[in-house]
């Protein structure tokens, strides 16, 4: 069974915009809950996003640096 996401009830003022909106998520296989919002999830995307950005800049510098030890070990 999918996971399933239910909006909650508003407290005493409504959210400024609906990515503030609290929504209510079950897990599967075990029935576990938490509280997302659409702006924490968006949030997340964009800090493993500016992760992986790092990683390949990373994984480029590395990449360069075996190509020079390379040359040198054959040189």
């Amino acid at each position: 069974m999918a996971d399933k996401y239910t909006k909650k009830a508003v407290e005493s003022s409504p959210a400024p915009d609906w990515k503030q909106v609290s929504v209510e998520k079950e897990h599967q296989p075990a029935k576990q809950k938490s509280m997302v919002t659409y702006a924490q999830l968006e949030s997340q995307k964009a800090s493993l996003e500016a992760q992986k950005s790092a990683y390949d800049d990373r994984i480029a510098d590395i990449v360069a640096e075996m190509a020079k030890v390379k040359a040198a070990v054959e040189a």
